[in-house]
Order: C-alpha cells, then sequence, then structure tokens
C-alpha cells in the first residue's frame, strides 16, 4: 500500500465475470472482500483509475504516498490561481485598462481623445491622482468651452470615464446688462472678463451677494454709463456638511467612520474636490456630530451660476 491505492466498491451479481474482465485489461485487484450478497470492495493502484471508470466502482478511500503527492499538487494548483487572481486584482487597481468616453457627439468624442492624448493617457498607463483628474479636467473645460453642457472625468477600477453633453445648437448669446453677484462665499481664483466694470482682484474673499462686475463706468465727463457685463469667474468655494448618530450606537472611532462615510456618500454632484477639512467632532444633545468642510475648486462664480441682480 506504499505506493497509492483507492479502496473501492462494487454492486455485482457476476463477480466472476467482473475479475475476469478486470484481468483481460490488465487491472489488478488487492484483498477482495464481500460486504454483502451483491457488494464486494478490494483495492486498485491509484495510477489504474484512469483504466476503471468504464466500471462506475465507487471510491471509499485512497492511502498511500502517491496519493498524498496528488493532493499536494492540486493544492497547490489551488494556491497559484489564488495569488495569481490577488495579483490582477492589485494590477486593475494602479493601471488603466480602458477609457471610456461617453457622449453624444463624434467629433466632440475626438477632440476629447485629443486632449487625453496630450495629456498622456492611454491604455496601460498608471492611474491618475485626483489632483491629476482636476488638472485634465481644466483642460477639457478650456477647450471645449460653450460648446458642452456637462463634464465629468473619474476612475472606476481599472477604467477611466470622461462624460460629457453638448450644448443643444449653437444659441445666439444675448447683450447682458446686468450686475455678476457671487453666488456663495469664495476666493478668487481668476478672472476671465471680457466686458463689464470689474471690481474684484484675484486671491481676494467674496461674500454671497458681493457686487463682482458692475454694468456701470463713469466717464471723464463724469456721466454714469451702463454698459454690457460678459465673462466669467473662478473661485475657491466651500461647504459646510454635518451628520450625527445616537452616541451609544458605535463607540468614538467606529461613529467618526461612519459619518465621515455618510458625507462623502453625499457628494455625487461635487466633480472635483480640491481638499477637506474637519471643522468639529464631539458630542452634542447626545449625539456624535461631524461637521466636515469640503473645498472645491470650479467655475462656481460666473454667470448662470450666480445670483444675477440689477442694481
Amino acid at each position: 500500500m506504499r505506493l497509492g491505492y483507492d479502496l473501492c466498491e462494487v454492486v455485482s451479481e457476476d463477480i466472476v465475470g467482473l475479475l475476469k474482465s478486470f484481468k483481460e485489461n490488465h487491472i489488478t485487484v488487492f484483498q477482495l472482500t464481500k460486504v454483502d450478497d451483491c457488494t464486494y470492495r478490494f483495492y486498485l493502484p491509484i495510477y489504474q483509475r484512469i483504466m476503471v471508470r468504464k466500471y462506475h466502482l465507487t471510491i471509499i478511500k485512497s492511502v498511500g504516498i502517491l496519493y498524498y503527492l496528488i493532493l499536494i499538487f492540486y493544492r497547490k494548483l489551488s494556491i497559484v490561481g489564488v495569488v495569481s487572481f490577488a495579483v490582477t486584482v492589485i494590477l486593475c487597481n494602479q493601471f488603466i485598462f480602458r477609457v471610456e468616453i461617453i457622449g453624444n457627439n463624434p467629433s466632440t468624442t475626438k477632440l476629447v481623445n485629443q486632449v487625453l492624448a496630450e495629456n498622456h493617457i492611454d491604455v496601460g498607463d498608471k492611474k491618475r491622482t485626483y489632483q491629476q483628474l482636476n488638472d485634465i479636467y481644466d483642460d477639457l473645460k478650456d477647450s471645449f468651452k460653450g460648446k458642452i453642457d456637462y463634464l465629468n472625468i473619474y476612475q472606476e477600477g481599472g477604467v477611466l470615464f470622461v462624460k460629457y453633453t453638448n450644448s443643444v445648437g449653437a444659441k445666439k448669446v444675448e447683450k447682458n446688462f446686468e450686475n455678476i453677484y457671487a453666488s456663495k462665499d469664495g476666493v478668487i481664483q481668476k478672472i476671465d472678463v471680457s466686458s463689464g466694470n470689474i471690481l474684484v482682484k484675484l486671491n481676494q474673499y467674496v461674500k454671497k451677494g458681493d457686487l463682482l462686475v458692475s454694468n456701470t463706468i463713469t466717464s471723464t465727463s463724469e456721466v454714469d454709463k451702463i454698459i454690457e457685463t460678459e465673462g466669467t469667474i473662478k473661485a475657491y468655494t466651500y461647504t459646510t456638511y454635518e451628520a450625527k448618530i445616537d452616541k451609544k450606537k458605535m463607540d468614538d472611532g467606529e461613529a467618526f467612520s461612519y459619518l465621515l462615510h455618510t458625507i462623502r456618500s453625499k457628494l455625487g454632484s461635487i466633480d472635483k474636490i480640491d481638499r477637506e477639512k474637519v471643522l468639529s467632532y464631539g458630542i452634542i444633545d447626545n449625539k456624535r456630530v461631524l461637521r466636515y468642510n469640503i473645498f472645491d475648486r470650479r467655475y462656481c462664480i460666473q454667470r448662470g451660476e450666480l445670483n444675477d441682480r440689477t442694481s
């Protein structure tokens, strides 16, 4: 039994005929025993398993060195498979395996591909950081200024997604003579105004409702004149979020993680996050309360996203 044998069981009313067939096919049988009137058990060498398949024998157990070698071999294959799978998952999280552009205009999609190529985005490259995606977003936004209504770029697994929606037709721009006010608090980052009286400077902090671009200038003869206001102003802005949970439900660390996840799950509409900051975390009225600031960098101070009001 040293090499390896299978203990087999067979139900047969003609055991003599079965043994004769074994002998004709050079199948070796050891220690034949009778279990009942039609049931017999015996040992066969493991290496003869393939030869006895047609007899539909039941293997009760296996013993011997050869059996353990086969067992180790298959287990090693399983370990190799698991390790290979884990390595594949890690690689998928480190590299870009597909770039998917979702849009409604072939010419715009072609231009998106060109901008991605200029930023050295291609299949097989390492995934980009959050800041790098923000920079690519800016390049795309500048390239398609006025041509698209919606743009988003993000990564999921090994796939880089770029989603856009083209503007519906070329709209004739009518002259606008309204003052432009800030829609929310922020720090001015970029000013691109072609017409109007600019009242703010770069890095200036403004509050919601502050006048950014005036529709009025005073001539040398001290006569007020109403002029068109046209352009955009870009700023750093922030939004404060708050989440709370009963202090008895979780310990301090678990509650913080849960509340942070709750806040971040609300950020689907914010495409470009510049940085985040915890304002406060503590117990208020028997609840653990987390207050969190999200700083986002985008064209959030501009016509169409402001409270435009006429003076």
